[in-house]
């Protein structure tokens, strides 16, 4: 064998055994009903259901993992994908080139990953619409963190015009708090509160104003 074909095949053996790794659990939507039961179960049932339909709608194409997906994960390939993914939510320019990644990052619980998740999360352009898929799948992969750090931003989102954005705000609060307030933010305030909190910033407890439609 020459060194170019030895070359080659060394690369393919080393991209294999990366792929291998990184890969998931095949999507398991009982374990996804599971999920909903134990740690949706408080909210609405308007609320579950929308979950499960995220897991039946996005999770055949990775879009959606199980919260076990990467359990199989040996540590320290874990730790090499949790710090990849810091990074690359560090300062990412917004866009659905994030998908896998958020993906990815909703099963794999660390605190490291909060602020970058929160990153996304909190994208907004004043006044005008846009693309709300890495947003709400950022607040997804939030849900599964239940960083009290991420409470304030949450509970600003709970109105959202967005389905997704304001029914995954709702589910990630009601994981932590076992209890649905529903789009009532001040309420959550109120929640917020008696758990010991600061007050969340009045700005972020305005109601939503949707983007005025171009003539």
């Amino acid at each position: 064998m020459n060194s170019g074909s030895y070359s080659i095949g060394l690369l393919l053996a080393l991209t294999a055994n990366s792929v291998a790794f990184a890969a998931p659990r095949p999507l398991d939507l009982d374990a996804a009903s599971a999920e909903v039961s134990s740690s949706y179960g408080k909210a609405e049932p308007e609320v579950q259901e929308f979950v499960m339909h995220t897991a039946r709608s996005f999770g055949r194409s990775g879009l959606w993992l199980n919260e076990n997906a990467y359990a199989d994960l040996k540590p320290a390939d874990r730790e090499a994908r949790v710090s990849y993914l810091v990074r690359l939510f560090d300062e990412p320019e917004y866009g659905r080139h994030l998908g896998s990644a958020l993906a990815e990052a909703s099963a794999l619980k660390d605190p490291r990953l909060v602020p970058g998740l929160m990153k996304v999360a909190a994208y907004h352009v004043e006044g005008k619409d846009y693309d709300c898929r890495p947003k709400w799948m950022a607040i997804a992969a939030l849900a599964r963190q239940e960083s009290p750090n991420a409470v304030p931003l949450l509970v600003s989102l709970v109105d959202h015009g967005n389905q997704n954005t304001r029914f995954w705000a709702r589910a990630a609060l009601v994981r932590m708090a076992k209890n649905d307030f529903k789009a009532d933010k001040q309420a959550w305030n109120k929640w917020w509160v008696g758990q010991g909190h600061d007050a969340i910033d009045p700005a972020l407890l305005k109601p939503y104003t949707p983007p005025v439609a171009e003539k």
